[in-house]
């Protein structure tokens, strides 16, 4: 049906001019909804824009509290082992490498790779995951400026639409 054309006189209530007395209401300006549309299409556009950053990110990085424990444990693993003086790393004995990277020796034990192997496996991971997610990040923020930026909802829907998010 649409929204209300009308306001009563009396106290501003919106209304269809469909039994009411001619006299008892106006017409409301042609722009009376433009300010709240723009709002509107506004704060959909933005929450469209997180959607689609949250989706690429999860097309990156797999999802889950466990999982966000996984990556930050490999992402400290990396960390460490690069940091390491080497005569220290080669004095650890198997138990207290294995206390020390659990995450990159129980892959090293289940592949039959080394440490140092199961390490820049992690750490490539890391800046894929790293690059792409830091380039997602850039699209919405700049998608995100454009929306609010735009005076109008066609511009602001333009805004979204030109959003390359490739």
């Amino acid at each position: 049906m649409g929204r209300p054309t009308h306001r009563l006189k009396a106290d501003g209530s919106l209304v269809f001019p469909q039994g009411y007395a001619p006299g008892d209401i106006e017409v409301l300006p042609a722009d009376y909804y433009e300010a709240s549309d723009l709002v509107a299409v506004e704060a959909g556009l933005l929450a469209e824009v997180d959607r689609r950053r949250e989706a690429l990110r999860s097309a990156v990085m797999t999802q889950g509290v466990g999982q966000s424990y996984a990556y930050a444990q490999k992402a400290s693993e990396v960390y460490d082992y690069r940091n390491i003086v080497g005569t220290l790393l080669t004095a650890l004995t198997m138990p207290q490498k294995t206390a020390r990277y659990p995450f990159a020796m129980a892959e090293a034990t289940a592949t039959g790779d080394t440490l140092a192997v199961v390490i820049a496996r992690f750490e490539a991971g890391m800046a894929t995951s790293r690059i792409r997610i830091a380039a997602v990040e850039a699209v919405a923020t700049k998608a995100k400026r454009a929306i609010r930026a735009a005076a109008t909802v066609t511009a602001k829907q333009a805004a979204f639409a030109a959003t390359d998010w490739t």
